[in-house]
């Protein structure tokens, strides 16, 4: 499995999470907008999801009728819960993502951000026919 560099073990490390979600969070929205597949009945996959901030955005955003997939090593710093969220932990290499199953796979690493338009099998599970991710490195 894989391992963090910066585990959720250390101290202030809810702190550094929520600090980046602050920061981070309007700009990687905007570049999630900007594909226009996030939209009610879409389904969504959060690789890395940290403190859970965006994929609760996107669990409101595809609401009614869409799920939203917060997908991490570890989830005892998400704080986000709704309805349509599902939490899953694990190592996203190692399990299993149905291929075409998402409309949008989103994974967030750091500080700058960029969107562009795939062949839908970089990202585990993403529709070949959007083939949209949006990344954060």
């Amino acid at each position: 499995m894989s391992k963090y560099v910066l585990g959720h073990h250390l101290e202030g490390e809810g702190t550094r999470l929520d600090l980046m979600s602050e920061l981070l969070d309007p700009m990687h929205r905007r570049c999630i907008e900007a594909l226009e597949i996030v939209k009610p009945g879409a389904r969504t996959l959060e690789v890395g999801c940290g403190n859970g901030s965006i994929s609760a955005w996107l669990a409101k955003r595809v609401s009614p009728g869409g799920k939203a997939v917060a997908f991490d090593l570890d989830l005892s710093l998400v704080e986000a819960h709704a309805p349509n969220l599902e939490l899953r932990q694990g190592d996203i290499v190692a399990g299993p993502v149905e291929p075409g199953s998402f409309d949008l796979v989103n994974r967030a690493c750091c500080a700058s951000s960029y969107c562009e338009r795939g062949s839908g099998d970089q990202e585990p599970g993403c529709k070949r026919s959007t083939g949209w991710r949006a990344s954060t490195h």
